[in-house]
């Protein structure tokens, strides 16, 4: 719920948000899965779910 709150405090300043997914976890499955079709369903707009490769490999373009 960190990173949720951490990144929803972002959205609300305005901030569009990278979140490499295979860097998050969770202590249960089915919460790190809801968090997950959270951010790409219903912040799709202001958060970008991807994985860190991704980030790194447009990061160092």
């Amino acid at each position: 719920m960190c990173v949720l709150a951490t990144a929803l405090a972002a959205v609300d300043l305005g901030f569009r948000i990278v979140l490499p997914t295979d860097a998050l976890c969770s202590t249960r499955d089915g919460t790190h899965d809801a968090l997950l079709k959270l951010y790409r369903e219903r912040y799709s707009l202001q958060m970008e779910a991807t994985t860190t490769d991704d980030v790194l490999r447009r990061w160092n373009t």
